[in-house]
Parts: structure tokens; sequence; C-alpha cells
């Protein structure tokens, strides 16, 4: 027989950087229980000693502890591309590059535009401003940055960018600077850490890893459990109130292996529809990217070196985000420096990654199978916008990139792919479409809108459409995926609807 569990008030699935941060704010109230499942490990407090240095070490991007999730960036691409996902409790705010962004005004009230009420810049600045308080957002120093990235600001500036005071100006369109980060004496302050080592010892909080949540459980149209596996075992969880929390790939893939969603792709998939909700898994969206990588010279090469000997020097740190001649709302381009260093042969790699941060492309999530331990199908549907829009943008950032890096010849050898015999439209379009590639921030999937919406999955409250006792609450449900990654916003996401969940109990 199934075991069942109590998890009280409410119940929350998947412990990553929404899910974590809304424990946390719920179990603040000591009058509320609250359980929390993740299907990666908790290693408790950051006093207890036990996580490991690489999830803690804001100097480099974790490879540790991946959900193995992989999928195509566009239709008409041949194999797949792995997507990194954290699992472990904190999710992606434990495994990120420590950029803290927030985007820009337009972002948020393009959300209220489309119905949601309470979701325009000055309703959520509040949030935002008490989650960069949490997780302990600082504006790194000049003296912190490593040769290539103060080279790359200064170039940037040369090429007409002009130096931020704070990237995180709501109002700013464009600008170049170290980015803020979540990063606390060395340490990726990651979302556990922030939201939920303030309240483990209070005992109506209850975490449960390693539980790899199935499918939620519909009763004459409320939720009333969830089926995890734990050890291999199935174990059934009940709740007054159950919120999916597991990220743009998991909460999409819960609900279809629940029978919700688009009755046909269900019908395919062999499960029973249990609830019509065509807006389940359409509308993934991430910004695309592509690199320009570069040879440095020996100057900037020994410099880099010299440096690394007694100095912090993380991978990324800074970031320009820039407007393109087509667009006619904010900035829409984020062009950031990164340096990948190998110890083995003591060469350095330098990268400015070009993104398009309004992105008109969007994809679809659907199952493989039934099966909780099979991926879903992955397709972030690059560059298939009819007009052109986002293979444009990313020319133009070619563009700028070369030109920022043309103010700093003596920092580097060469151009590495594409190479600067690639000038013509048609070469950099090539690049472009062979290349693109993920910026790890996959959002939109069970997007927000009004019920008016014919494929928003939730309301303003997070609440899902005709279904009592079920939200959702991660970087699935924006509507439109702000100019920014994804980390602060999905931890604002937490902040702005704790008070909607905490009050449905």
């Amino acid at each position: 027989m199934q075991a069942t569990t109590n998890g009280g008030d409410i119940l929350i699935v998947g412990g990553g950087t929404s899910g974590a941060a809304l424990a946390g704010l719920l179990a603040r109230d000591s009058r509320r229980t609250v359980t929390l499942l993740e299907a990666g490990p908790d290693y408790g407090s950051l006093a207890g000693g036990q996580w490991p240095a690489d999830l803690l070490n804001a100097c480099r991007i974790p490879e540790s502890h991946q959900w193995g999730y992989a999928g195509q960036v566009h239709s008409t691409q041949a194999g797949s591309v792995n997507f990194s996902r954290a699992r472990v409790l904190g999710g992606c705010s434990a495994h990120n590059g420590c950029v803290a962004l927030l985007g820009h005004r337009h972002d948020y009230d393009t959300w209220a535009a489309r119905g949601n009420n309470g979701w325009g810049w000055d309703a959520v600045a509040p949030a935002f401003a008490r989650a960069m308080t949490a997780l302990r957002v600082r504006q790194p120093a000049d003296g912190e940055l490593t040769p290539f990235h103060a080279a790359f600001t200064r170039g940037a500036v040369a090429a007409g960018i002009p130096p931020s005071a704070n990237l995180n100006d709501p109002d700013e369109d464009a600008g170049v600077s170290a980015s803020p980060v979540n990063i606390a004496d060395g340490v990726r302050w990651n979302s556990a850490l922030a939201y939920l080592d303030p309240v483990r010892t209070q005992g109506n909080l209850t975490i449960v890893p390693d539980a790899l949540v199935d499918r939620v459980q519909i009763r004459g149209g409320r939720a009333v459990a969830v089926e995890a596996i734990i050890a291999g075992e199935r174990q059934r969880f009940t709740a007054a109130t159950i919120v999916l929390a597991a990220g743009a790939y998991g909460t999409p893939a819960i609900l279809l292996r629940s029978g919700i969603g688009p009755t046909e792709d269900l019908r395919r998939a062999g499960i029973a529809a249990v609830h019509h909700l065509p807006g389940v898994g359409h509308g993934l969206t991430d910004h695309p990217a592509v690199e320009m990588r570069y040879r440095p010279s020996l100057q900037l090469h020994d410099a880099s070196h010299a440096f690394a000997t007694d100095h912090w020097c993380p991978d990324e740190q800074t970031l320009a985000k820039a407007r393109s001649s087509i667009s006619n709302e904010a900035f829409d381009l984020h062009l950031y420096s990164m340096i990948s260093h190998q110890s083995e042969t003591d060469a350095y790699t330098f990268t400015v990654i070009v993104n398009c941060v309004d992105v008109h492309s969007a994809g679809k999530l659907q199952l493989a199978s039934a099966d909780p331990t099979a991926a879903p199908r992955i397709d972030h549907g690059y560059l298939n916008d009819t007009e052109g829009h986002d293979v444009a943008v990313l020319r133009e950032g070619i563009v700028l990139a070369r030109e920022i890096m043309a103010a700093i010849p003596w920092a580097w050898a060469e151009e590495l792919p594409p190479g600067d015999t690639a000038i013509t439209r048609a070469d950099l379009d090539d690049y472009i479409r062979r290349t693109v590639g993920i910026y790890y921030h996959p959002a939109c999937s069970c997007h927000m809108g009004p019920e008016t919406d014919a494929l928003a999955v939730v309301g303003p409250t997070g609440a899902v459409h005709g279904l009592d006792g079920l939200f959702v609450c991660d970087a699935s449900i924006f509507p439109t995926l702000p100019r920014a990654n994804t980390n602060l916003p999905a931890a604002m996401i937490a902040e702005q609807l704790a008070p909607y969940i905490g009050d449905a109990v």
C-alpha cells in the first residue's frame, strides 16, 4: 500500500530559487505548516559545513548536481544540446554565475498590460528590493575586476556604451559595468542560504530531499496530493494547498503527467486528460546567445596570470547592455565578458557572449513518456520568429562586440570562430543559426495571464486556472522573459506571491 504523509497547510514541490524562497517566506508565520519536496539533496545550513565547495565557490559555475536535461535550441538543429539545471536545494541559485539583474521597467509594465494586475514595475519593485536584500546582492568594486574584464569595460565605453553606475536602474537603456552579484564573502549566496537558513530550526518547516515528484492528484476539481518517488518507493503527500515550483522544465512536466495540459498532447503521451489547459508547455522561452571567442595577447595572458595569483578571479564579472537599431522599447542586447582558463596548458580564452534579451521566438516542452525519470522533450524554438527579429539583433550584437574588442587591440591576438573573415550579413547569419545556444534562462512555459488568455496557465495570484488548491511559483509563469537573467526575478516571484499563497490556506 502506498504510504501517505500529511504535508500540512502548504506543500511546495521544488526547492529551487523560487521554491526555497517561498518556503522560507511562508514558514516565517509559525501558524502555518510548510513541507518542501526537493528532488536533489539538502546540505543543511551553511553553518553545518556540509555544502560542497563547488556550489559555494562563486568564481566558477559548478558542473555537479545536474538534472541531465537535453534538447534542441531550434527545430532544424541536428543533435541535442545539454541544458544545465541544478538538482539540489537552492536550485540554479546554487549553480549560477552570480549575476543578479532585474531587467527594465518595460518588462514588468508589459506583464501588467497583458492583464496581470499587480505586476507592473511599481508593484514589483518592493519585492525586488526584498529579494536583493535576502540574496545579499552587492556591486563589485573596480579593484576586483580582472585585467580582461576591466579592459572590456573600457572598450565598451570607447565603442559608445556609457559607464553605468547601476545596471539595475530600471530606466537605463545602455550601460556597462561590473554586474551586481549575489555573492557574500566569496560564497554564492543561494536561495536556500538566504531564505531557509533563518527558519530551519522552526518546527513548522519540513524539508524532504531526494523526492522526485511524479504527479499531482486531482479530486473533484481540487488538488489534494502529490505522488513522489523517494528511495525507489512511491509516497503520497496530502496538503491543503499545493504549489509547483519545479522550474520552467519541471513544472510543466509535472502538470502534464498529472493529466493537466493540452488534451491532444496528453493523449499522445498515453495520459488520461484530467483538466484541459492548452498552454502547459507552450511558449518556452530563453534568450538566444552566440559566442565570440578570442585568443589573448601575451601581454593580457601574463597580466591575467599575475592577477590570478593573489586576487579574486571569477569567470564572469562585467556586462554591457545596449540597444540595437530595431529596438523601439528598451535595450535588447546583453554582451558579457568571460574568462576560461585551462590549468593543464595555462591557456586562457576570452569570450564575449552576445545575447538577444528582447526575444521574439518561442518553443515548447512536451513529455517523452509518462515516466517521471524520463526527461521531457525540449525545443526552445530559437530564431523561429517569422520577422527575423532575433537574428537581426544578434547580428548587430556581433558587430558591436567586434567594435568593443577593436578598442582594446593590445588585449587579443586573434578572433577565433567565427573569425574576422566572417563579415557579410550572410556569413554572420549563417554563424548565428549554426551556433546559437541558450543563455540558461528558460521561462514562460506555464505563463501567467487572465482567463481570457487562451494559453494562460495561471492567473495573477499564481493559481492554476480552473483548479482549486493548486498554484505555480517559478519562472515558468513569466508572461514574457525579462531583460535579465532569471535568478533575481525568480526570487521576486516568490516574494510577490507569498502573501496570496499564504492567504489561500
